[in-house]
């Protein structure tokens, strides 16, 4: 085959062209992958959600939707306020006319055969029985929550009484609802307060919530266990987000929950429960010098280390500090069927309940100093997921019965707050009052794991009090503790054969020394 002149040239021109041809792709693929790798973040970036990426922290927010209702409530028209004040509770049916009936007036048969008789004059007929109105000593009460309703527009103004009616308790069902209170349709302590918070009190508690929130937004994590004590709540907060709220019972104001950072490394199913010192020598030990038994189910008395049965002991002669008692695990337990385990050494944490009835009231600080939770089982399967529990092992756990401790891969903080505003589930705004006259004062930031020696299930010990005077009727009784008089000896060796704890049940905790009393409790 024979190539003409026309078609060497071509081919000689192709093959000159051919290594600027390769190093033009080259160059245009080295650029491209460049490109990719300097624009990846901005494109990263640009798909993220922008209503996401301009969302600010949770806490943040909070404090400033409570000051946006701060400035809501200052900008509103002044209105007349009626103040219903400190007193009785009203309900359905209290206030208005109350009806007395004067019972007849008898004559005796003696008197009439006695009575004179005159021509003409008929016998005295007994009285008939009286019916008398008077006002109730509620009525007044009522009219002012009756004319309060009207003025915040719960109750027209046509509908005004002194007479606890169906309207009146509608209206106050209503009010109570909008305030996020149990809406039972009386008016207690807690709907008064709020019917008589003006609007300058509601604006001082929200700025003062407000302030509080940022103070302690960056001691809060993304993921944690929020406290909150005027609200008797508590809310955990997934990676910013909070994931659920729900009701709980906090200390009462003798025995305040304080303010502590903490955080929870271990959940126990079915906890045993060791009285708390504060609870033992106040509560228990009264009952057991009056009664001879410490008045809880499915309880061990321990005296210095060893079970006894309560009834042959003098316990007048005893002090609380060689005492302890254990409550087995079960339905009947104070701490129900999860506990949430702290590393605090004033023997504070989370745990259930064995009596739900308190979640119902509007007013909960109650308890000795822990916090109960209304809904301890979805706590504990939303913590132990981590663990890789699931809800059918955890349920499992609980039909054995046995205690059980599983430590979580990574302790959850937990943060103790008192603020007297919060924003719902639902983005409302709340308002909370004051439950202690004078609130705690926040605690210091827990201790590393590794510089910490409190077991978690050590309660606190308390130094030895002052011995009691004993009854003159045990005046010449022994000054030891021996079996009563009337009772067969029971020595310890006798005692009710109890299972070996196990190392993170509460009732392996030994005896301690016995430094300075601190406050504890359930």
């Amino acid at each position: 085959m024979f190539l003409s002149v026309h078609d060497l040239v071509q081919s000689a021109m192709h093959e000159s062209r051919r290594p600027i041809f390769r190093r033009t792709a080259a160059l245009s693929l080295v650029g491209g992958l460049v490109g990719i790798v300097l624009s990846g973040p901005a494109l990263a970036a640009s798909q993220k959600d922008p209503t996401h990426a301009a969302r600010p922290p949770l806490i943040a927010g909070w404090a400033a939707a409570l000051d946006q209702r701060a400035l809501e409530i200052q900008s509103a028209p002044k209105a007349q306020a009626t103040r219903i004040g400190y007193g009785a509770v009203v309900k359905k049916g209290d206030g208005g006319m109350i009806e007395s009936v004067a019972p007849p007036i008898e004559i005796p048969a003696e008197t009439q055969e006695q009575a004179p008789t005159l021509p003409g004059l008929t016998p005295i007929e007994p009285a008939p029985p009286v019916t008398i109105s008077v006002r109730s000593p509620l009525a007044d009460r009522v009219g002012r929550v009756a004319q309060r309703l009207i003025e915040l527009g719960y109750l027209p103004a046509d509908q005004a009484t002194d007479s606890f009616d169906d309207n009146v308790e509608n209206a106050v069902r209503a009010f109570q609802m909008a305030e996020g209170l149990q809406p039972d349709g009386k008016v207690g302590e807690v709907t008064r307060q709020a019917l008589d918070r003006t609007p300058a009190q509601a604006v001082a508690l929200l700025r003062r919530a407000a302030a509080a929130m940022r103070a302690q937004q960056a001691a809060i994590p993304d993921t944690a266990v929020l406290v909150n004590l005027p609200a008797q709540s508590v809310t955990y907060i997934d990676h910013g987000r909070p994931a659920f709220t729900m009701r709980a019972v906090v200390g009462r104001p003798s025995r305040k929950t304080p303010l502590l950072q903490d955080r929870i490394t271990s959940v126990t199913i079915n906890p045993t429960w060791t009285v708390p010192p504060t609870v033992l020598t106040e509560d228990k030990l009264p009952i057991l010098r009056k009664k001879g038994t410490p008045g809880i189910k499915n309880a061990v008395v321990y005296l210095d280390g060893s079970a006894v049965e309560p009834q042959t002991v003098n316990w007048w002669a005893v002090d609380a500090g060689r005492i302890r008692i254990v409550q087995k695990p079960g339905d009947d337990n104070a701490l129900g069927r999860f506990r949430f385990n702290l590393t605090n050494g004033d023997g504070i944490f989370l745990h259930g309940t064995n009596d739900p009835r308190l979640f119902s009231r509007d007013l909960r600080a109650a308890s000795s100093g822990c916090v109960r939770l209304e809904d301890a089982r979805m706590m504990a399967e939303t913590l132990l997921d981590a663990a890789k529990l699931t809800p059918a092992s955890i349920g499992q756990q609980l039909d054995t019965g046995e205690t059980k401790t599983i430590r979580l891969p990574n302790p959850i903080p937990v943060r103790f707050v008192y603020w007297n505003a919060s924003v719902d589930t639902g983005g409302v705004v709340r308002v909370h009052p004051d439950i202690y006259e004078d609130p705690p004062a926040p605690a210091p930031a827990a201790a590393p794991d590794a510089a910490r020696v409190t077991p978690v299930s050590t309660p606190r010990p308390i130094s030895k009090p002052a011995p009691l005077p004993i009854p003159p009727a045990q005046a010449a009784a022994s000054q030891l503790p021996v079996a009563h008089p009337s009772a067969p000896p029971a020595p310890a060796a006798h005692a009710p054969a109890m299972p070996a704890p196990s190392a993170l049940s509460s009732a392996a905790v030994p005896l301690l020394p016995k430094p300075a009393p601190a406050p504890t409790g359930m």
